[in-house]
Formats: C-alpha cells, structure tokens, sequence
C-alpha cells in the first residue's frame, strides 16, 4: 500500500515500513507494562512503617502478593518485606495480636457471656456465635 520512513535521526539513513493491507494479520509489538502493583506495594510498605500502619500494612501487603502473582517479583519481595516491617512497628498490630491470644488463651468467652447476654438485651448485637 505505502511506505512510510521511520529514522531516529536526522541523517540519510532511514528504515522504510510497509503498512499492510486491511484485513491482513499483523503481528504488534506491546510496550512492556509498568510494575504498578509492585509501586503499590512498596509505598504502602512504606507508608505502613512510617504514618498509620494497621491501615497500610495489609494494603501492602495485599499489593505485595498481587505483584508477586502478576510477575514482578523483586518489587513483590520488596514489598512483602517492607510489609513485615510496618507490622513489627505497629504498635496497635501488636496489641490487636496481644488482645485475640490472649483471649483465646484464657477462654474469655465464660467470662464475657454476661457482658453479650447484657448487649442482647438491650437488643445490641454482636457478632460472635456460640458453640
């Protein structure tokens, strides 16, 4: 159909395209995709550390594992990594951690059946179910 010059510099010397017929199969080079989900691991990672951490501790950790899934390992590692880290500077991750094996750990649930039986009276109610 037409030839269409394609150079890289001002010079002579230049590669000529043929633009292929309509309907013909045309094979197209795609422009590798930025690591988006290993950027949003890695900054939530950071963010997890360094400002509120039992918000974006898991959404770097959620990003971190996306990544790793979608091949971008090394920023999923990184990511993953940074995760870890914002959850062992999290004071209140630690205490919701401290908080649930410590329940578990001494069977809360006898002493704090007045305290839900209380609630379902007064017709609030709670989300833990009975076994």
């Amino acid at each position: 159909m037409s030839k269409i010059p394609l150079s890289l510099n001002g010079s002579g010397a230049r590669a000529w395209f043929s633009v292929a017929a309509l309907g013909a199969a045309q094979k197209q080079d795609v422009a590798p995709a930025s690591p988006i989900m290993g950027y949003l691991a890695v900054g939530c990672g950071l963010l997890g550390i360094f400002t509120i951490g039992f918000v974006f501790m898991p959404l770097g950790l959620i990003f971190s594992i996306g990544a790793l899934f979608r091949g971008q390992s090394v920023w999923g590692v990184v990511g993953l990594m940074l995760a870890v880290a914002g959850f062992v500077t999290s004071p209140k991750l630690w205490l919701i951690v401290g908080i649930s094996a410590f329940y578990v750990m001494f069977e809360l649930d006898e002493v704090l059946r007045p305290v839900f039986e209380f609630l379902r009276l007064i017709r609030i109610k709670d989300n833990t179910t009975e076994v």
